[in-house]
C-alpha cells in the first residue's frame, strides 16, 4: 500500500474519468469527487473514489456494461447495502453509486465539505495515516481499521 502526498492532478483524472463515466453511462447520474484526494492537503493512496447518484438503483444493472466497456469491474455491493461499485484498475479508480436519498451519499459529500474546510483537521488525518501507513506498510485491512476513529469523529461532526 503506498500513501501519497496530494497531488494536484487528483482533480484533473477526476474530470476525465468523470467525463468519460458521463459520455458512456448513457442515462441519469449525478457525479461527486470524494474522499481523500478530493481535498487539498490530505494525503492519499492514489486512487480517485467517485461518487455517483442515481434515480433509480436497479437501472444501474441494465447500464453496468456501459461502464464494462471504458474499463471498469462490476463488484455488484460489494459488502454495502444500496450500492453498486465499480472499480477500475488501469487508473485506480472507485465508482461507488447510490439511489438518491442513501445516507451514504450524504456522508461521503460532508466528508469533503468537513475537510475542505478545516486545514486542522486535513493535518491531523495526515499524521494518523502517515503513522499508521508505517506500522501497517502492507496490511491495507488493518490501516482502515486505525483510521476509522478519525472518519467516525467527522462523521459527528455532521
Amino acid at each position: 500500500m503506498y500513501l501519497y502526498k496530494h497531488k494536484t492532478e487528483w482533480t484533473h483524472e477526476y474530470i476525465l474519468e468523470r467525463d468519460a463515466v458521463m459520455s458512456s453511462y448513457g442515462a441519469e447520474i449525478e457525479l461527486h469527487h470524494i474522499g481523500s484526494t478530493a481535498v487539498a492537503g490530505l494525503n492519499s493512496k492514489d486512487c480517485i473514489d467517485i461518487l455517483g447518484v442515481v434515480p433509480d438503483l436497479s437501472i444501474v444493472g441494465d447500464k453496468k456494461e456501459s461502464l464494462i466497456d471504458i474499463g471498469y469491474d462490476h463488484r455488484g455491493l460489494y459488502g454495502i447495502r444500496g450500492r453498486e461499485y465499480f472499480s477500475k484498475q488501469h487508473r485506480k479508480v472507485h465508482l461507488h453509486i447510490f439511489q438518491s436519498g442513501d445516507f451514504n451519499i450524504t456522508k461521503h459529500l460532508n466528508f469533503v465539505k468537513v475537510m475542505r474546510a478545516n486545514p486542522r483537521l486535513i493535518e491531523e488525518l495526515n499524521v494518523v495515516k502517515e503513522q499508521l501507513h508505517i506500522e501497517f506498510p502492507i496490511d491495507k485491512e488493518a490501516y482502515q481499521i486505525g483510521k476509522k476513529y478519525f472518519y467516525d469523529k467527522i462523521h459527528e461532526m455532521i
